[in-house]
């Protein structure tokens, strides 16, 4: 495998690019974590937000037993899914609803955790094994603003029996089992649901609120970086910058790579005028971005779009140095060398590309963009 560890990427820059002497000075939480720069005295962490995440009403109950009463759990999630598919009952997707399983089935609305949460309690309500699964979708960003880098926690729910591992998810077709996963614990998942719903509530200014549930997420998940990121996202926007750099550090002392941390302390020292800070850490931003495979195919793909096709070429060799097992990357060089005129290196790459992408959805949505490409040239 040629790709590098972002990890080693991190050391890398550490041996080029020293740390100023003010970053050496201890972190200190304790004022962030209180609150009282946002509520105007500390927390009282009794007061934190506390949802039955997972509490089903007793109308979702009786409906549920409905569902293939008297056979297996397996069967009856099995019937369960294929009611949702026929939308016996319905969910449509919402990504800035945060929503417990209950306000899920009621509003019929909620993002791709909020299902999950609905789908795991209904599920364990029918006796079947299910859990919360973190899906590591690559890194992507922004065609506003090129430099913003966005990471998405995608979160299924997964079924093992002695029959198999069966994912249920908000839209399976643009789900890919080659991307790394892992097991979520209930914490893990339900400290994800009170980050949301705190960056849903900075969204509409509710700042108190928001603070209020992304401290409860720190209370569950206090080694979570990305935690950590948000938090201190909360306090720049508010202005309170001693709180966002306590933050944004603590996000980097538990994920020296945490990019978004890296790239918000350049913004905040850049705005406060510390200019050895925001340049040491630009440059650590830079360097992640141009040494790192998913950026350089935002690049490719933003040259392809343009009619630039040798500079998406250029990136896209590049990023499959780095890493060369995304289908993503090879089918963009197939067109990249279609519209080249190397017909034969396109051919190599479309291969490539269908051996790696083992999603039926994703290989027909190839095999339509092929043949749509074909009728376009005759």
């Amino acid at each position: 495998m040629k790709a590098l560890s972002l990890l080693a990427l991190v050391l890398l820059l550490a041996a080029c690019a020293a740390a100023p002497s003010r970053q050496h000075d201890p972190i200190d939480t304790r004022a962030a974590l209180s609150g009282t720069a946002i509520l105007g005295e500390p927390v009282d962490i009794a007061q934190l937000p506390e949802h039955d995440l997972l509490t089903l009403a007793p109308e979702i109950r009786e409906y549920l037993a409905t569902i293939a009463p008297g056979a297996s759990p397996r069967q009856r999630l099995l019937a369960l899914i294929q009611a949702f598919e026929s939308r016996e009952f319905r969910v449509e997707y919402d990504a800035d609803s945060t929503l417990s399983a209950t306000e899920t089935y009621r509003q019929q609305r909620g993002n791709c955790l909020a299902f999950t949460l609905m789908m795991v309690a209904m599920a364990r309500e029918l006796g079947a094994e299910a859990y919360f699964n973190q899906v590591d979708v690559p890194p992507v960003w922004s065609h506003d603003e090129a430099q913003t880098f966005v990471v998405y926690r995608h979160i299924n729910m997964v079924s093992e029996s002695a029959r198999g591992r069966r994912v249920v998810d908000f839209n399976l077709d643009a789900y890919d089992p080659l991307y790394d996963q892992r097991k979520l614990s209930d914490t893990d998942a339900f400290a994800q649901f009170y980050s949301n719903r705190g960056i849903e509530l900075m969204k509409r200014n509710e700042r108190e609120e928001a603070f209020r549930y992304l401290r409860k997420a720190l209370q569950l998940r206090p080694e979570d970086s990305s935690l950590w990121s948000n938090l201190g996202a909360l306090y720049s926007r508010y202005g309170y910058y001693d709180e966002a750099e306590q933050s944004y550090r603590q996000a980097l002392a538990l994920r020296p790579n945490n990019l978004v941390a890296i790239s918000n302390l350049e913004r905040l020292y850049r705005h406060n005028g510390r200019k050895e800070l925001a340049d040491y850490y630009a440059q650590r931003a830079r360097y992640h971005r141009e040494h790192n495979p998913y950026y350089l195919f935002y690049q490719a793909r933003n040259a392809y779009e343009h009619g630039e096709y040798r500079r998406a070429k250029q990136q896209l060799r590049r990023a499959l140095w780095q890493y060369e097992d995304d289908h993503r990357f090879h089918f963009l060089l197939g067109l990249t060398n279609y519209r080249l005129g190397a017909l034969e290196a396109s051919k190599e790459s479309f291969r490539e590309a269908f051996s790696l992408a083992n999603n039926p959805a994703t290989v027909n949505a190839y095999a339509r963009k092929l043949d749509y490409l074909r009728r376009v040239q005759q």
